[in-house]
């Protein structure tokens, strides 16, 4: 944990950059990102060197995308065992699973290959809209304001527009598919409006929310067979009951045997892929139908995660991060195109101490009492930072793009129970914003208390002249209703003016990375010229052209949902099943 913590925003273990000294590691990714692995990069056109003179420094500058480079290929001698089926699965985790699933339900012969010896952990939720369980609830989304309000968010960066209405229009007929599935093992899916459980500060009909932010609470958890949600503290392993089911159903599963390599015939077909067992022995099994790639994301190897997006190295990993794009990197390997861009599963308000250590106290949330709220927020050097209420993960995206080490502090002042609005979040499992857990903060070091704003700002170590302006600019938004450089809704305009004072450090913590191989309608993986692969797909964090650089922080649980149902689609169309 502390070597995390301490590596902020180091790219090169292996030689990553060359020249970063020059430009800095930021302009040097964003300037050569078309630039080939160990190949110089081209001065662009009227910028060449005079005959004669030597290159410029930029054009001097090289990157090693190392992931790019194919490893030899291992021929048939090296295999001891070959398979035939229909179907080859790639990772037994949450996108995995679905297809594999609903492909052995149809009578394919499917055959998952995972690295790890278990099924993938499950998450908190699924999502999707217009579901039957939901529809029986009054639950209902509109179609088109869904998507125009994520294109809006996001820019309709990478994602194309009919990514969302594919997901949209399918994601009901997949969610009513994973209802009968759960039901039949005595199970069952609830929407989150009916188990009452959100997450602090998701937006949703919370007081004093962001008005800018159209805001989609389409989660769905999981049921026990006692009827316990997550809003009882119970979070079912609803994966290992996918794999159940699809075991149940023929599927074979080949567990610590990570898929190393594929395999294209000389039609340009995708037809095997080559894992690699316990003891190093390698099997190919060759896919008559299709290969879906659902290997997870590229988190784990952060020179590769830097390259896509350079502000993710400001994030911290909580907990170990184990995939490294094996999915991205054996489908480039075979001629796939990837992404431009990757995006964070982000989570804006993680709590460390003035070094920018996690405590160890076993009685500290994740986020410290109150500084998850939108309270007054500077970056390091004391400058504010953003609209304090926008919601769910939105408030990561300042952090990581608009500071110089992805970190912020919030700041209050004792009078803050009487001057927050009424019906302000109390917790949830990340916080809780009591007295009682305060006093548990800044006994643990993540909250520093003052009896003058002057001690305070020492404690915190920013810019006393910057945070001194900009308070007093704030003051003056409070006096006058109006935030008039952030437009925080007024309801959280709140002045800090009564001792003592506190203040809360926090950072971006990231569980994975969302972005990936570049795929089509029907969730073909398509190479450099935009044509698709035959017979190769990809799903989850493997898969991309749905996100751009920026988690739309508007659409909780979007990762799972579209990932999961991206991938039951994949199935569809290798068995030639009509979808939507």
């Amino acid at each position: 944990m502390g070597d995390e913590f301490k590596n902020k925003t180091t790219l090169s273990r292996r030689g990553f950059l060359s020249g970063a000294a020059v430009l800095g590691a930021g302009a040097a990714l964003a300037g050569l990102a078309g630039c080939a692995g160990g190949q110089e990069a081209k001065p662009s056109a009227g910028n060449e060197p005079a005959q004669g003179e030597e290159p410029t420094a930029k054009s001097d500058i090289t990157i090693e995308k190392y992931w790019e480079v194919a490893p030899d290929p291992i021929s048939d001698d090296q295999i001891s065992e070959t398979i035939d089926c229909d179907i080859v699965v790639c990772g037994a985790g949450i996108a995995g699973l679905p297809g594999a699933a609903f492909a052995a339900e149809q009578g394919a012969n499917v055959h998952v290959l995972e690295k790890a010896g278990t099924w993938g952990t499950a998450r908190l939720c699924t999502c999707g809209f217009n579901a039957k369980c939901q529809v029986d609830n009054d639950i209902t989304y509109d179609r088109d304001k869904f998507i125009t309000d994520v294109w809006k968010i996001t820019n309709g960066s990478q994602g194309r527009m009919s990514s969302y209405g594919k997901w949209f229009d399918n994601s009901a007929p997949y969610i009513d598919w994973l209802q009968t599935v759960f039901q039949s093992k005595g199970y069952d899916i609830v929407p989150q409006q009916v188990t009452g459980f959100k997450v602090t500060n998701d937006g949703v009909g919370q007081v004093g929310a962001n008005e800018f932010w159209a805001t989609y609470a389409a989660m769905i958890y999981f049921v026990d067979r006692d009827g316990k949600t997550l809003a009882d503290g119970v979070n079912i392993d609803w994966t290992g009951i996918l794999a159940e089911y699809a075991a149940d159903n023929g599927a074979t599963f080949h567990y610590n045997t990570p898929a190393v390599q594929l395999v294209r015939d000389e039609s340009g077909r995708a037809i095997s892929v080559i894992g690699e067992n316990e003891s190093g022995e390698y099997v190919k099994l060759n896919a008559s139908k299709g290969i879906l790639l659902a290997c997870g994301d590229m988190g784990g190897d952060r020179e590769m995660m830097g390259y896509f997006n350079p502000s993710l190295l400001k994030t911290r990993s909580i907990a170990e991060v184990k995939n490294t794009g094996d999915g991205q990197k054996m489908g480039m390997w075979i001629g796939a195109d990837m992404d431009d861009f990757a995006a964070g599963d982000l989570f804006p308000f993680v709590a460390v101490d003035t070094n920018g250590e996690r405590p160890e106290a076993k009685d500290s949330k994740s986020y410290a009492a109150v500084a998850n709220l939108p309270v007054f927020m500077v970056d390091t050097t004391g400058r504010r930072l953003m609209p304090e209420d926008l919601p769910f993960q939105a408030c990561s995206i300042p952090k990581i793009t608009a500071t110089a080490d992805g970190s912020a502090w919030s700041v209050w002042d004792s009078a803050w129970q009487a001057k927050f609005p009424e019906g302000y979040p109390k917790g949830d499992y990340l916080s809780m914003n009591t007295p009682e857990q305060l006093e548990i903060d800044i006994k643990n070091g993540i909250t520093v208390q003052a009896d003058t704003l002057e001690e305070l700002v020492e404690q915190m170590g920013v810019d006393p002249e910057i945070f001194n302006e900009q308070l007093e600019r704030y003051h003056g938004f409070c006096a006058a209703g109006k935030d008039l450089d952030f437009y925080k809704n007024p309801l959280w305009l709140t002045t800090i003016d009564t001792p003592p004072f506190y203040a809360s450090r926090h950072v971006v913590s990231i569980t994975s990375t969302r972005g990936g191989l570049r795929n089509d309608e029907h969730c073909r993986v398509l190479d450099k010229e935009g044509m698709p692969i035959p017979g190769l797909y990809a799903a989850g964090n493997t898969a991309g052209s749905f996100y751009g650089n920026v988690y739309p922080p508007n659409i909780m649980g979007s990762g799972i949902g579209h990932g999961q149902c991206f991938s039951w689609i994949s199935a569809k169309d290798m068995l030639g099943i009509e979808y939507i």
